[in-house]
């Protein structure tokens, strides 16, 4: 099959996240299977107009802010000349429409909708165009088939107007060669965070629930990874809560670096008020890390109660607050959840992904042949 893929970013653009990861790891894999596979994606700085990316042929064209435009005008052209069996729209914040630029069959992927939560993100103008833009999914790809991450994302999806015979759940998996337990690695007294720094992922709530502990006398090291927009708000949050050096803000850091992270922490917390599935959850339960992440759709999904962590009432800081200090003075607890979690990442692999999104490809290019 020649497959021609719309995403606003590839895995080497320096704001690449979830969306970028899953693309990869899936796509990848379909050229292994002898599919050929064309990404086009936005230009950022010091980026090359056209390479290879692990057999995927990625092309490059418009900015961070105008690439849904660019893709709209480039899709319709490009599907032709590459002689495309199918185009894939990876839906992500601002959809590009695809179905209306090109007669090619349109397999629509998606990470997660915003709908209402887009509100607790942006400035109220830009989150009701994200809003409005996401309402008018159904018009677009009424008849396209789609791919989501997660039973949650399923649903939001069939809200919005498309029937839900035509929408398959396909989880993302984990790489358990890079994920895994450090045996010689000892657990630290570390709350760990990992991810983009958006106000959406409701980061602050950790800081709170962090001061709260200290108050009580517990002793423990906050570890926040990753960057974005809302890094400067979260260190003004962590200085007026008198965390001091108590917070520790690591930025980007190198993968090996993030995985040594996950095996040191005695916890991962994920606070988000909306996600498509959990990746960060599911490479910390690989590393034998339990979990206490908020019950917001996605991380529902990833995530059981009892099983691979502890699941609080989204924006209860106090409940947060008792999960986290559950498991930083239970190491019994602690314990048992991380050898679960391990068990419970390895139900979803990136080979099975590649399988079911394969057919879901196939079953897009038969009906529109």
């Amino acid at each position: 099959m020649r497959i021609l893929v719309l995403n606003w970013r590839c895995t080497k653009n320096p704001l690449a996240g979830g969306a970028e990861i899953y693309f990869q790891e899936v796509f990848s894999r379909l050229v292994s299977r002898g599919h050929q596979v064309t990404l086009l994606s936005e230009r950022f700085p010091g980026a090359q107009t056209e390479e290879m990316i692990e057999g995927i042929k990625v092309m490059r064209a418009g900015g961070r802010l105008t690439f849904n435009f660019t893709a709209g005008r480039l899709v319709g052209h490009l599907a032709e000349s590459l002689n495309a069996d199918v185009v894939i729209d990876d839906l992500n914040k601002i959809p590009f429409y695809s179905p209306w630029h090109t007669k090619r069959p349109v397999l629509a992927i998606l990470m997660h909708l915003f709908r209402g939560s887009i509100f607790h993100e942006a400035l109220p103008p830009l989150a009701a165009y994200v809003w409005l833009a996401e309402t008018m999914i159904p018009l677009a790809y009424k008849q396209c088939r789609f791919a989501v991450l997660s039973e949650s994302s399923r649903s939001d999806t069939a809200r919005v107007g498309i029937a839900p015979d035509r929408i398959a759940v396909i989880p993302p998996g984990t790489d358990f060669d890079r994920f895994s337990p450090g045996a010689s690695t000892p657990r630290e007294p570390v709350v760990l965070h990992v991810g983009r720094l958006k106000r959406y992922k409701a980061t602050g709530h950790l800081l709170q629930a962090a001061r709260l502990l200290k108050d009580r006398g517990r002793r423990f090291m906050t570890v926040i990874v990753g960057d974005g927009d809302d890094r400067p708000r979260l260190e003004a949050l962590a200085a007026k809560l008198g965390l001091g050096g108590d917070v520790r803000f690591t930025g980007f850091i190198p993968e090996a670096e993030k995985v040594n992270w996950y095996r040191r922490a005695a916890v991962l917390s994920e606070n988000s008020i909306k996600e498509g599935w959990g990746l960060i959850v599911m490479e910390a339960n690989a590393c034998g890390t339990p979990v206490v992440v908020a019950d917001s759709p996605g991380l529902r999904d990833s995530s059981k109660d009892g099983v691979n962590g502890l699941v609080y009432k989204y924006g209860d800081v106090a409940a947060l607050a008792e999960r986290l200090e559950r498991l930083l003075s239970d190491e019994v607890l602690r314990n048992r959840l991380g050898e679960q979690a391990i068990a419970w990442a390895k139900q979803w692999t990136w080979d099975g992904a590649a399988e079911a999104m394969e057919r879901s490809i196939e079953q897009t290019i038969n009906e529109g042949q």
